[in-house]
């Protein structure tokens, strides 16, 4: 069960990562650490964990270098709830 909740987060981040600038980070210097992909939301980065069975997932993600500036995962979610609560309004008028 855990398997597959894990491969379905990582389609929906790799939907994210196909709309929004994005880069996908592993560590040089710690081979067995896992890739984060972190997708620049218009609210401020936010990145996930891949596993490696997920990796051609995110073919389409460039590598590039970690910017993490320090967020909490509440943070992250609080970030992700705002830019989706922004392009719903964008898309559909304000909230009624």
């Amino acid at each position: 069960m855990c398997e597959q909740i894990y491969r379905e987060r990582a389609h929906l981040v790799a939907h994210l990562a196909a709309i929004y600038p994005s880069v996908r980070v592993t560590d040089p210097e710690e081979p067995d650490a896992p890739t984060v992909v972190t997708v620049w939301l218009p609210t401020g980065p936010a990145g996930w964990h891949i596993r490696p069975g997920d990796l051609p997932l995110f073919d389409h993600v460039p590598p590039g270098e970690n910017h993490y500036d320090g967020y909490s995962t509440e943070e992250k979610y609080r970030r992700l709830d705002a830019a989706t609560a922004q392009l719903a309004q964008e898309r559909n008028g304000p909230a009624r």
